[in-house]
Parts: structure tokens; sequence; C-alpha cells
């Protein structure tokens, strides 16, 4: 499915002229908004990227992701096998007042977005006295669409089959609520509840066949032996 044919089905199911140009504003303009409200809800594996970028000798600050980013999981840097930790700003001052040490890199502290890219800014305890490739796991967070995307795939835009039929209903519902149509809008609300628990019970399969086991189940106890006796835990 393309965009612009989720704003067809969007304007089909909100029973309104599919063919006019400021209703299909109108319902991309919701796509986008329900879309901002989805990616919020979990840890979507269909956000989740891996980029790499070079430090530069005696540079501290870097933009290493050109878009949004929601969530940063792990830097790694790759040229001395070395894992990175994430720290905040109190810490990340406390590691270097003067900004004077250089050498081998060993933590990343997230500064915000740039003034003039609005791209995500990060600084780099130590200063890299030398190359080395960082790799990054991180979560994006996809831009409102404009009519330039109507022509894209929705999977190219960054959203799978299943999230496709929660953005209809829900931008379908949207627009029901704001035309005063509240029993239609409520019936688009329940198909997108519907539809979310379905994808977020898929979301937990992606990370391959793993059991979780619920807190405060007796699996939770730990069990010790000593000798011809056993000590049990919670």
């Amino acid at each position: 499915m393309t965009l612009a044919q989720a704003i067809t089905r969007t304007l089909r199911r909100a029973g309104l002229t599919e063919s006019d140009s400021s209703e299909q504003d109108r319902a991309r303009e919701c796509l986008s908004m329900v879309l901002a409200e989805v990616m919020a809800v979990t840890k979507w594996w269909w956000l989740d990227r891996t980029t790499t970028f070079n430090t530069v000798a005696s540079t501290r600050t870097y933009q290493p992701v050109s878009g949004n980013v929601s969530n940063w999981w792990s830097f790694v840097d790759e040229t001395n096998d070395n894992p990175l930790g994430i720290v905040g700003p109190d810490k990340y001052d406390l590691l270097d007042l003067d900004r004077g040490d250089e050498g081998t890199v060993e933590a990343v502290h997230i500064e915000g977005l740039d003034a003039t890219t609005g791209y995500p800014v990060i600084g780099l305890w130590r200063t890299p006295s030398a190359v080395a490739t960082i790799r990054i796991r991180f979560q994006i967070d996809i831009a409102e669409w404009s009519s330039t995307n109507d022509t894209s795939q929705m999977l190219a835009l960054g959203t799978p089959r299943l999230i496709e039929n929660i953005l209809i209903y829900g931008a379908a519902g949207m627009i029901l609520d704001e035309e005063g149509d509240e029993n239609q809008a409520l019936m688009e609300s329940r198909r997108k509840d519907r539809a979310m628990d379905l994808a977020m019970r898929q979301n937990l399969s992606m990370q391959g066949n793993r059991s979780y086991v619920p807190r405060g189940s007796s699996e939770d106890q730990l069990t010790i032996n000593v000798g011809t006796d056993t000590v049990s835990a919670a």
C-alpha cells in the first residue's frame, strides 16, 4: 500500500470525498499524528536502526544520525572493541571538567539537537586522539509525511502492514470525531485498539522464540542446594 492509498482508505472510512485535495491533506496530517502516538507506545522492532560513523582526532561532538531519534540503545567503539557507556550531563561534566582529556573514547553524552539542522548531537569522552569507527544502535522517529511521500510504499516509509491498519483506523476516527460523529469515531477507535493489540503481540515475537517469566511467579525463586538441604529464596 502507498501513502496515497492509505489516504484514500482513511477518507472512505470517514465518509469524505476521496478526490478532494484539502481532505487528502487532512487525512495525511491525521495519519502522521496517529503514527507519532503509535511510535511512543512500545519498543517497536521496526523502528530499530544501526549505523556507524568515524571519529576525527581532537573533535569531541558529532551529529551521527541525519534525522530524528527517539531512543539510543548502544554505542560501540568497533576499532578498539570497546562498548561505550551512555552518561547524563552531570557525570559527563565531572569526567572531564576542562574538556582536556584526549585518548580512547569510553563514554557518550546525548547533548540535544543542533540549532541549525535539528539533528541530534552527541559528545564523547575522552576527546578522540585518533580515528575510530563507532557503531550505534538506535530507534528512529519518523518525520511527518508530506505530499511528496504519497507515491511511496508504506513499508518504504517505515511502517509494516499491521501498523498501516492502526494508522487508517486512528486517522479515520480522528476525522470523524472532528466532524461530530462520535459513534462512528468510537467504532474506529475500537478497531484501532484491536489492531494495536495484535501488533504489540507480534512485536514480542520478533526477537526469537523466547519465554518471559511473569514477575512473582514460582519460577522467580532462587534454589540453593547445601549438602542434602534445599533452600528456596523469592
